[in-house]
């Protein structure tokens, strides 16, 4: 017996002798002063109990793994937008001007390089207003602008909750940017003030971090059996033991006995929610996938039977599986609540939504309650389950667009060596054993000379499709769409079918943590598969897409030391081999990733999956700042196909070969 059932017995033994009092059954002889004494008592316990429950919590903030884990967008707050623009330039200013600073310098970036100035020509233009038609813009970057806000300017839009005139300059002057080198911006002539009409088509401002709800997991830990995590009350009867002691302290400071006789009896109520502790825990799992090798965009049923294997009743049982964080529920719950007789089961059903990757689910949670809901204990159930996804390598519709190369390697590819394949090169003397196909027989006809025919040889191409998987690039326009990382994985796998079906050499690479925990001992292995063909090299290929830890599609805690991974991947390249670089280019790093590249003499065709969006003023500049990077790789030879987030790989590369970027 332990100390609340003793507890428990005291107090029946109370309210007994109390209703004995109370119906004359027993008499005591108790003075006034005693009675108002243990009426004292019992309101000074009750208001300490009061307070005690000030904050406590009925029950525990289940997890939410029925989403997706959710990414950012690029361009959280304007101080990482801006921040991007001062990583070109390697400026950067303190103050209450950082931010009109970090503006003027996007500002001249654009200027620079969409509106055909020099940046001295950009700098006068900003000095004169005279870059923008927005005149709140101009007089926002202009030199002679600034000034300290008054506590008048500032005080009236702080008690009305309403847009700053700061504020406001600033989503006019981040528009105006964005709309340098386009025909037609978003505000018409005279349309520059700063009322809320004037400012409703544009972004909203964003200066501080939204802090979005994400899914959570049950557990990241490693669980054997069945484990105990925690073990807490639940203060739920609380609110009736405060309610009885204010009752008995008022019945008997009032001498009230009907009072005093309630309040005993709601005394007895909250002893009696004590009493008891949770059941131990003894169940089964056994999670059933419907089916075993589903491709992306599958759904997947998944059933899940829970059995009590002890010999006692589960009065309450609350079960939430361990859905892995790259899947989402689209039909049932992954939650149940239930109570269970011994060697009882309960059956729990769901479906989802499977995107490329190796989804390994976590350890379940499930929370057990006594009769009462006083107390509760917190397990975690291991089932291990392991859904497997593998990206289809179904080639892209239209050929892969690779450079021209004069290497003297066997390929595909066309060169500037003159040979057989299909397009003229040139006409030479004839030679013997010249093929008879190749003779140039219209010229025979007129001159009677023989001559052959030259054309641009054909080469197989070596190449090596690089994804981008740091940190910086697990990014979305929704926190719940496909973000970048996972577009470049599925579009890496259709590029590498492509390829490989035309009798090019591919391989694979990736850059970025290999650990999702930031483990540094992790990122010893990055993936690398070296160009070859045939069929069992596709195989390794589609393997990698799914199950090495760089493609894992959750966002990884850390950033990992990407720069000596490019140092090995250099030395693994051979001098002609070629890349096409799967990256967002949301950040420098990206840049750097493809000049240093091109700069070895491979051959480097970025594609680009935009995950930009322009609900705000910083995603809106953030989006600048990647059209920026865009033009630099470009500017340098280096082609660069942007891959809207509403369009397909196919359509992409159609646009491509139609001439339009």
């Amino acid at each position: 017996m332990n100390y609340r059932q003793l507890a428990l017995l005291a107090g029946l033994l109370l309210f007994a002798g109390a209703i004995a009092v109370a119906t004359g059954t027993i008499t005591m002889s108790l003075n006034e002063g005693l009675i108002i004494l243990v009426g004292l008592v019992a309101l000074a316990i009750g208001t300490r109990s009061l307070f005690r429950r000030r904050g406590a919590r009925v029950s525990i903030d289940t997890p939410t793994p029925e989403q997706r884990a959710g990414v950012p967008a690029p361009g959280e707050t304007i101080s990482d937008a801006i921040g991007e623009f001062r990583s070109m330039t390697s400026e950067y200013s303190v103050g209450s001007r950082r931010i009109a600073s970090g503006l003027r310098i996007a500002a001249t970036a654009v200027l620079t390089r969409f509106g055909g100035h020099t940046r001295t020509e950009a700098e006068q233009t900003l000095d004169d207003g005279t870059w923008t038609d927005d005149t709140t813009a101009a007089k926002f970057l202009a030199p002679e602008r600034h000034r300290e806000r008054s506590l008048q300017d500032w005080l009236p839009n702080r008690l009305s909750r309403q847009e700053s005139s700061f504020q406001s300059a600033v989503r006019h002057t981040t528009d105006a940017i964005a709309n340098v080198g386009y025909n037609s911006g978003t505000l018409e002539d005279g349309d520059s003030d700063t009322d809320a009409n004037s400012t409703s088509s544009l972004p909203t401002y964003s200066g501080r971090r939204a802090h979005a709800e994400t899914a959570s997991r049950t557990t990241t830990a490693d669980v054997e059996g069945i484990e105990t995590r925690d073990q807490r009350s639940t203060e739920y009867w609380t609110g009736i033991g405060v309610v009885a002691l204010f009752a008995v302290g008022i019945g008997a400071v009032a001498e009230a006995p009907a009072v005093a006789l309630a309040g005993v009896i709601g005394v007895g109520y909250a002893g009696f929610a004590h009493a008891f502790d949770p059941p131990e825990l003894e169940i089964a799992v056994d999670r059933e996938l419907s089916v075993d090798n589903p491709e992306p965009g599958d759904e997947v049923d998944v059933t899940v039977t829970i059995t009590n294997e002890s010999g006692r009743f589960v009065p309450d049982l609350r079960f939430i599986d361990g859905v892995p964080p790259g899947l989402a529920v689209t039909q049932g719950s992954s939650r149940l609540g239930t109570a269970l007789r011994p060697q009882e089961s309960v059956t729990l059903e769901y479906t989802v939504l499977v995107q490329r990757g190796t989804h390994e689910f976590d350890p379940a949670l499930a929370i057990v309650r006594d009769l009462s809901r006083s107390r509760e204990r917190e397990y975690l159930v291991e089932s291990e389950s392991e859904l497997v996804c593998e990206p289809v390598l179904r080639p892209v519709g239209t050929s892969v667009p690779l450079r021209s190369t004069a290497a003297s390697f066997s390929g595909r590819l066309m060169t500037s060596d003159g040979g057989s394949g299909t397009t003229f090169h040139s006409v030479r003397e004839y030679r013997p054993n010249d093929p008879l196909s190749r003779i140039d027989w219209n010229r025979h006809a007129k001159t009677g000379e023989l001559a052959t025919l030259e054309f641009h040889e054909e080469r197989a191409a070596r190449v090596v499709v690089l994804v981008d998987a740091r940190k910086m690039s697990f990014l979305a326009p929704e926190p719940d769409a496909t973000h970048a990382v996972d577009r470049s994985v599925g579009a890496a796998g259709r590029i590498a079918a492509s390829l490989l079906a035309e009798g090019d050499t591919v391989g694979l690479a990736a850059l970025g943590p290999v650990s999702r925990t930031g483990d540094a001992a992790a990122d010893a292995d990055p993936c690398w598969l070296a160009p070859a063909s045939g069929r069992d090299h596709e195989v390794r290929l589609q393997d990698l897409l799914a199950t090495h830890p760089q493609f894992d599609a959750t966002r990884p805690e850390s950033e990992s030391r990407w720069l000596p991974q490019l140092r090995t991947l250099r030395r693994r390249l051979s001098a002609e081999t070629q890349i096409i670089f799967l990256s967002p280019l949301c950040d420098t790093g990206s840049v750097t990733i493809a000049r240093q590249l091109e700069s070895r003499g491979h051959p480097v065709t970025v594609v680009s999956p935009d995950p930009t969006s322009e609900e705000t003023t910083s995603q809106q500049l953030a989006a600048v700042a990647r059209r920026v990077r865009r033009f630099d790789l470009q500017r340098i030879g280096i082609p660069v196909i942007d891959w809207p987030a509403d369009e397909s790989i196919d359509e992409v590369f159609a646009r491509h070969a139609g001439g339009r970027q």
